[in-house]
């Protein structure tokens, strides 16, 4: 409850802030594009890589205020909606159907999705009048998780509960973002960034993403 009183309270200081960046030089805009996402670390039991995440794409769109504060310096606080996750993959299990025949090597492969809110809050130095680079934290709050299993050898067994995430999970997610980005033209520009997690969630997995995207200053 604390952790979603947080990110409320973020929202509420960007919306203070959008009022007041109608007074000073400021521009709205919004924002989109796809990402390119996973967890880490790998799951290791006794030194023996067990399963590992892999990357997978998803999408993100929302919208931004870009308040100059100094001829080169801005910060740009953003309210933005994300699918993204990862995929996990154990591999090697051998199945028998029977006593007296061979095993099978199969693999088990499910995609998460995550819907989350991110909050990020960025500052840029411009190089140019075009170009620019940018870091800040951000914050996260996990809407829904959803699992959808790819291949699984263990579908004779409807007994047996294979998703390797329960239906409880943190909704909270706190970490760093670097990017850069190039404004095309007084309205159009495209920005990439890279975010990592610095809080474990679950009590093992952190979050990396790869984000690539456009933005329409208004």
């Amino acid at each position: 409850m604390e952790k979603r009183n947080l990110l409320l309270g973020l929202v509420l200081v960007l919306w203070v802030v959008s009022v007041k960046g109608q007074e000073v030089n400021s521009k709205f805009g919004l924002k989109g594009g796809a990402n390119y996402a996973k967890y880490t670390p790998d799951v290791i039991i006794a030194g023996i890589n067990v399963a590992e995440y892999r990357r997978k794409f998803g999408f993100y769109f929302g919208g931004f205020i870009n308040i100059n504060i100094h001829e080169k310096i801005k910060i740009q606080p953003e309210v933005l909606f994300a699918m993204q996750g990862s995929k996990f993959l154990a591999k090697g299990f051998e199945i028998r159907g029977g006593a007296n025949e061979v095993p099978i090597a199969s693999d088990f492969k499910v995609n998460i999705n995550e819907s989350t809110i991110i909050v990020p809050i960025i500052v840029q130095y411009s190089f140019t009048n075009d170009f620019y680079m940018e870091m800040g934290p951000q914050f996260g709050y996990i809407i829904d998780r959803k699992q959808k299993i790819k291949e699984d050898p263990f579908e004779q067994f409807q007994d047996i509960n294979v998703l390797p995430f329960s239906s409880e999970y943190d909704k909270f997610d706190l970490g760093l973002t670097v990017g850069t980005g190039y404004r095309l033209s007084n309205h159009f520009g495209i920005n990439g960034r890279f975010f990592f997690s610095l809080i474990e969630r679950d009590n093992s997995i952190k979050t990396s993403v790869f984000n690539l995207g456009v933005e329409y200053t208004l």
